[in-house]
């Protein structure tokens, strides 16, 4: 098992930063009419996320901060891009409004396990797929629209759907053990 440590400047923590800095470029294109451009660079912002944890693994470099940083970062990449997208028309409202919905949700939950049960909850698998389909919707619809989008919307739609269902199970799971330890003995 790998040590978790509370070290902010790592270098797998540098990489998730990175990340959310190649927003700003994802955007640009998009708002230039350059969507070619706008998906290699996400290209290359899925290939950081892999690298962040590898380089912390490999380096013995976990963090508490890197728990925080590497969702973070996803979720500035991917909400910017659908927000984008949905500006220009390439994807419906109701969509990118549960993909924004769903972040919140996740993003408040951790602040409440932060701050009342002292726990960073790390990412769980069904959040990375959901995320992960949800950045493919949005690479797919900046150069097509049609079938491809539609069933991609379908698909990170239930990902999503199972993910905060994920996300929420582990939080009741937490709280009540919580309970139960506070609960007296007899």
């Amino acid at each position: 098992m790998t040590p978790i440590n509370h070290r902010f400047w790592t270098s797998s923590n540098a990489v998730s930063m990175f990340r959310a800095v190649l927003t700003i470029p994802v955007v640009w294109f998009l708002l230039h009419d350059q969507p070619i451009v706008a998906m290699m660079v996400c290209f290359a912002a899925s290939g950081t996320d892999w690298l962040d944890g590898w380089i912390a693994r490999k380096t013995n470099t976990v963090s508490e901060w890197g728990k925080v940083l590497d969702p973070v970062a996803d979720k500035i990449l991917v909400g910017a891009v659908v927000v984008i997208l949905l500006w220009q028309e390439r994807l419906p409202l109701w969509f990118v409004a549960c993909v924004v919905a769903r972040d919140v949700i996740i993003v408040v939950a951790g602040i409440w396990a932060r701050r009342y049960q002292k726990e960073i909850l790390p990412s769980l698998w069904s959040g990375k797929f959901a995320v992960s389909a949800v950045a493919l919707t949005g690479v797919v619809a900046m150069v097509t629209s049609g079938t491809a989008v539609f069933w991609l919307i379908v698909l990170s739609s239930v990902l999503m759907v199972v993910s905060l269902w994920s996300y929420g199970k582990r939080l009741y799971g937490i709280v009540r053990q919580d309970q139960e330890n506070l609960r007296p003995t007899v």
